[in-house]
């Protein structure tokens, strides 16, 4: 069984020495095709996967989870968590969901990298959008701000 897979490869090995080039000139030549060809390649396979991911970002919508994930997350930063806020009051209402809203307005305002800017947008707009729910916000609020 040994000397059939030595025969191979021995085989394959003369295979690959017989197409190879004679002259060093025609090697050189050789090896510019093949990396050009390989060049190619990866132009083409990189673009392919490039505009696919682009059509799947460009075309996706924020949902009400993605926001939750974004509050949940304990590395996110200031800047993530004013967005999440934002797109939340543009997309989203506390009448949209009361219970995913007040559990995704406590991450926001308990999360490790909360700020003052979050509160002031929070008390600016999301309170006076949300009036019918005012006294559970306020709550909300000074419990954050407490801890």
């Amino acid at each position: 069984m040994r000397e059939k897979i030595l025969s191979f490869f021995s085989f394959v090995s003369d295979e690959i020495w017989d197409i190879s080039p004679d002259s060093p000139l025609a090697f050189v030549f050789y090896l510019f095709i093949i990396m050009c060809l390989c060049i190619i390649m990866i132009i083409y396979i990189s673009k392919r996967f490039k505009n696919s991911s682009d059509l799947l970002d460009n075309n996706r919508e924020i949902t009400f989870n993605d926001l939750l994930k974004i509050a949940k997350h304990p590395s996110s930063t200031k800047a993530d968590l004013y967005v999440a806020l934002q797109l939340f009051n543009e997309k989203f209402s506390v009448k949209y969901d009361v219970k995913k809203s007040f559990e995704f307005l406590k991450y926001i305002l308990h999360h490790k990298n909360r700020h003052k800017k979050l509160f002031e947008y929070f008390h600016g707009s999301i309170l006076p959008k949300n009036i019918t729910f005012k006294d559970e916000l306020d709550k909300l609020e000074r419990e954050a701000l407490n801890k």
